[in-house]
């Protein structure tokens, strides 16, 4: 793939490519991964099977770093190639809102069912704020905690959409050293100052604010979207090789420096080797057919899995029921919800809007005598 002929001064436009099915398959991997961690770790840390599984699985945290990493390939791709952020980011919001808002209506029951009506941050005087803030997809920023906690990633992957529009439309994409660069040293200089500060003025009003913008401007992340980014550009023979390679080793140190040794070193090397081998479409096993299938209703699944998920594993594990068929039962059940999402009401609405959206933009640029654009 190289760059047209035409590129935008914002950035560059890249040619259509045929689709990634590694890349599908890694997103399997990533959704099984962290549901496999809720209805394991997570849900034996937070509520206790009544008799212990024998064996869990405590590896979520590589999962959302290989996720971020993965997304800042992918949209920085889907960006590229339509060329028009209103177009992407129109695809973005046509593909995540409608059911993201299905789902946190359905938790307004959900998390009235045990063991979640115990939580502070799902019942409580506070809990009609917090719904109406989890409406805008980033509670956290607006101080509220997420009705589901799997959702805070997808309250990052909101804000990186809107970090790469921004930084597409002043033209830091052309000059992405500069642009992610920035960011980048933003995040080594600010997060650790404010994560000291956090233990004296964590109450403080002014703390509070520079959180928010810390949140806003994803400095805990931008090193494994940057990182993602920086991939894309290889593949893409964009700028030199070992720049775009000094750059990924920057964003390494920086993503480790910041994040208190919760991630190793040596996972990060072998997920940015996984995914380099996955958009050279190096790594064909991840073709297989079922994996492509559960890319295909991962969205649904992750949304799906964990809240529901654990109430199912706890309403069957308090009947007397072996904690490890409570386990499995929820596992099917949390995919056969997502089959369900995804297939009756996921795909047609998604289908429906975007067919809108197309004609609205056809009609708009035949009004203003220009070309009709891809969406």
């Amino acid at each position: 793939m190289t760059l047209t002929a035409e590129s935008a001064s914002t950035g560059p436009v890249l040619k259509p490519h045929r689709r990634i099915l590694e890349l599908d398959g890694l997103r399997a991997l990533a959704a099984i991964n962290l549901m496999l961690f809720h209805l394991t770790h997570v849900y034996a840390v937070k509520f206790g099977y009544t008799s212990p599984l024998g064996w869990e699985w405590p590896f979520g945290k590589y999962g959302v770093e290989m996720f971020f990493i993965l997304s800042g390939f992918v949209n920085s791709m889907s960006l590229m190639r339509r060329g028009k952020p209103v177009d992407f980011v129109a695809a973005r919001l046509i593909r995540i809102i409608p059911i993201f808002l299905l789902v946190i209506v359905a938790n307004l029951w959900i998390t009235r069912q045990m063991p979640l009506v115990n939580n502070p941050y799902t019942s409580g005087p506070m809990y009609a704020g917090q719904f109406f803030a989890n409406m805008t997809l980033m509670p956290r920023v607006l101080g509220f905690e997420c009705v589901d906690p799997v959702m805070w990633t997808l309250q990052v992957e909101m804000m990186f959409y809107i970090t790469l529009v921004v930084l597409f439309q002043i033209g830091a994409l052309r000059r992405y050293f500069i642009g992610w660069g920035t960011l980048a040293t933003l995040s080594l200089i600010a997060c650790p100052i404010l994560d000291t500060l956090a233990t004296t003025h964590a109450d403080e009003s002014w703390y509070a604010f520079a959180n928010a913008i810390r949140l806003v401007m994803l400095l805990d992340f931008v090193p494994l979207f940057a990182i993602g980014f920086l991939i894309y550009m290889i593949k893409t023979k964009t700028g030199h090789v070992w720049q775009n390679l000094l750059g990924i080793v920057f964003a390494a140190f920086v993503f480790h420096a910041i994040d208190h040794g919760e991630h190793n070193p040596v996972v990060t090397v072998m997920i940015v080797s996984l995914v380099t081998l996955c958009a050279y479409g190096k790594l064909p096993l991840l073709r297989f057919r079922p994996l492509i299938y559960v890319s295909t209703i991962s969205y649904a699944l992750y949304l799906c899995h964990n809240n529901l998920g654990c109430v199912i594993i706890y309403r069957l594990n308090q009947s007397g029921i072996a904690s490890n068929l409570c386990f499995a039962i929820g596992i099917l059940f949390s995919v056969a919800m997502a089959i369900i999402v995804t297939h009756r009401i996921e795909q047609p609405l998604t289908q429906m809007l975007r067919s809108t959206w197309s004609r609205w933009r056809i009609r708009s640029a035949e009004s203003t005598g220009l070309a009709p654009v891809e969406s």
